[in-house]
Formats: C-alpha cells, sequence, structure tokens
C-alpha cells in the first residue's frame, strides 16, 4: 500500500472534493478511509483560498501539504515509495473496481509531472474500492451509501 497520496482539486468555483455528505466533505470521507489504510503523507494541489477548508478535511497534525505550486508538488515526491492519485473527487466504496485512481512510485511520478501533468504515467496501476464522482448529481446519488447509521 501506499505512504503517500496526491490530491487534485477540481477547478470550479466550489470543488466536488469539498461537497459535504452527511455532515463531512468529500475529501473527508477519503482522507480517513487512507489514514485507517496506513497512508501517512498528503498532497492536496488546490489555491491558497481553500488551504484552511482543504485541513479540516484531515485529522489534526497529519502530514498535509496544501498548494498549488507544481515546486512544492515536486519536493513532496522527493520520497520513497508510492503514491495513490486522486485525479478528482472519489469517494470509498469497496466493492468499486479499477477507476480514475492510481498508485505509482513517488521517482515515476515526480519524472512525469516535471514538465506537465498528465495521468498518463508509467508504470501506473489503477487502484480499485473508489468511485470517481464526476458531477454533484452522481455525488447525490452515492450519498444514502454514506449515512452514518448504515456505516
Amino acid at each position: 500500500m501506499a505512504e503517500s497520496a496526491v490530491f487534485f482539486l477540481e477547478e470550479d468555483a466550489r470543488p466536488l472534493s469539498l461537497e459535504v455528505v452527511y455532515g463531512q466533505p468529500v475529501l473527508a470521507w477519503t482522507a480517513r478511509r487512507l489514514v485507517s489504510d496506513g497512508v501517512k503523507r498528503f498532497f492536496a494541489a488546490a489555491p491558497a483560498g481553500l488551504a484552511a477548508e482543504v485541513r479540516l478535511c484531515f485529522p489534526a497534525g497529519a502530514d498535509l501539504t496544501v498548494s498549488d505550486f507544481r515546486e512544492d508538488l515536486l519536493s513532496f515526491l522527493d520520497a520513497p515509495g508510492s503514491a495513490l492519485v486522486f485525479s478528482r473527487a472519489a469517494l470509498p466504496v469497496a466493492e468499486a473496481g479499477p477507476g480514475m485512481i492510481y498508485n505509482a512510485p513517488c521517482a515515476v511520478l515526480k519524472e512525469a509531472w516535471r514538465d506537465r501533468l498528465s495521468n498518463a504515467v508509467q508504470d501506473a496501476v489503477p487502484v480499485s474500492g473508489w468511485i470517481p464522482v464526476y458531477t454533484r448529481e452522481l455525488l447525490r446519488e452515492l450519498e444514502p451509501r454514506f449515512r452514518p447509521d448504515l456505516l
């Protein structure tokens, strides 16, 4: 399992990653699952104006970098091991097959993203267990799965 995770918040006025599902932002559901899976380091590509809101999605004291500077992302990737990459909002759903979320060595990501960001990353392995969220309508459709009394 990866020890790091990289999130790219959607460039909407209101990113889907920060939409609330049963009292918590999508990103908080994602972060909680990753922490329980052993992920220790997080990078969220988000504008400075959203940094405080993004930080609230992670446990206090989490090793989290929030930035929209490529240099900060490349510095974050200067680490051993691999990183899970969330190119958009996603919710943890155990039975979901592989989708837009993938795992790749940090060194490979750093090299691939040195000049431009792309999901065409050598040695990337699609990861199951996550449903990418493309629209607010899909988010509302998925919301009942996250009712506290069903967890």
